[in-house]
């Protein structure tokens, strides 16, 4: 990985960039996640309002993001982006510095940087198969995956000790502004101006961009996706493991740690030892692996699985706990990697948007349903028994997944 990082300069300019912003996501969750429960006053029910909203521009615009990043030149929506996150950030920052922010002003702020995000995140996937070599690709993409993970580790991090030095954590939030807005200084030093017919330039037809438009080449895209049994696979079978899995990480996986009596800090070291145990994979991926199809998804989905179904026999001490977490965390990076290399090698440069956006809108979908899955799923059964559960339901998709896209038309 680091060699292809010396080999590829622009792509490594344009990572600098991300990782910095991923760190400022960081701390930008951690101050929203604390100011949430400050002006809901821990109510459960307003708080589950305020990440309600704040899922909505997912299902609404996740379509449209994909599309405009297969008409127009991806360098200038990311930047746009970007500089748009920087002044919602601001905005928040001088909210919160008043005293002045209330759970409305919360909601639509989290719509805003959520809708923000449904652009930057296809035109950012899109844009690294022309950054980098071919067979640089599934490097990149570990690479990229390694510096999400150190993001949502390091921000969060760095938002808490900041709070000790800062009185409102408003102000922490200039840190958060000041990474968009090196990001996007970054892109547009990696990524050159398009050129006609360049690797960026927009695809024919871009100048009519109506919203009538837009649904219709996702609602295209997504027809020709079902009938390309790999890349329906790997997207659709995807996102169903993603409904399942995004109730164990997020729910039952502490809740199952908390009634086997542990403290408060052994669930949060195991959160932080299923990151880095993704950094870990997401490196060793990106050096080892060499098969990227289809097929092998599936296998590493039902790896998953697996360990996903053991996790509840770790729960005899602390450490095997950790060590528990850490593995499930690397085996889930190899996902990671191995996903959205499949999706560019099925892609073209006129709908690799499009495919990235459509996976992005059905498993923020799936994610946002799973809490409650998990809930129906703890009625009737014990919460280590649901995580087994899950990780069988899982390995089965895996399975379902591998064999469909064995199948070969005659």
């Amino acid at each position: 990985m680091f060699a292809m990082l010396r080999k590829e300069r622009r792509f490594s300019v344009l990572l600098t960039g991300h990782l910095l912003s991923q760190v400022g996501d960081g701390v930008h969750e951690f101050v929203f996640i604390i100011t949430v429960l400050h002006v809901t006053h821990a109510n459960v029910a307003a708080s589950g309002a305020v990440y309600f909203f704040r899922f909505i521009p997912y299902v609404l615009l996740g379509p449209l993001g994909g599309a405009l990043s297969d008409r127009w030149p991806r360098r200038s929506l990311m930047i746009f982006a970007d500089l748009a996150r920087m002044t919602i950030t601001l905005v928040l920052c001088g909210l919160l510095s008043t005293r002045s922010l209330g759970v409305g002003g919360l909601a639509v702020i989290g719509m805003a940087m959520t809708a923000l995000r449904t652009v930057f995140q296809p035109a950012f996937q899109g844009a690294i198969p022309s950054l980098v070599r071919t067979e640089h690709l599934p490097a990149a993409n570990g690479a990229t995956q390694t510096v999400a993970e150190l993001g949502g580790f390091l921000g969060p991090a760095l938002g808490g000790t900041l709070l000790y030095a800062v009185t409102n954590p408003g102000y922490i939030l200039v840190i958060d502004a000041a990474t968009y807005l090196v990001s996007a200084l970054c892109i547009r030093y990696a990524i050159g101006t398009p050129s006609r017919g360049g690797s960026d330039a927009p695809a024919p037809g871009a100048g009519s961009i109506t919203l009538r438009a837009l649904y219709r080449d996702f609602a295209s895209n997504l027809k020709a996706a079902l009938g390309r049994r790999d890349l329906f696979v790997s997207i659709g079978y995807s996102a169903l493991c993603i409904l399942f899995v995004g109730a164990a990480l997020r729910v039952l996986i502490p809740t199952m740690l908390k009634a086997e009596g542990f403290v408060d800090s052994v669930i949060g070291y195991a959160m932080s030892l299923l990151a880095l145990g993704a950094v870990a994979g997401a490196l060793l991926c990106g050096n080892l692996s060499r098969d990227f199809s289809t097929a092998s998804l599936m296998t590493y989905w039902r790896c998953y699985g697996f360990m996903l179904a053991l996790l509840p026999l770790c729960a005899v001490s602390a450490v095997v706990t950790l060590a528990g977490c850490f593995l499930l965390g690397a085996i889930g990076a190899f996902v990671d990697v191995v996903l959205p290399t499949n999706i560019q090698r099925l892609s073209t440069q006129e709908n690799v948007g499009k495919n990235f956006s459509l996976f992005s809108t059905l498993a923020n979908t799936g994610e946002a349903m799973s809490g409650a899955f998990a809930g129906a799923l703890s009625v009737v059964a014990p919460v280590s028994i649901g995580i087994s559960v899950i990780g069988v339901i899982v390995v089965a998709v895996g399975y379902l997944g591998g064999a469909r896209s064995a199948v070969r038309h005659g």
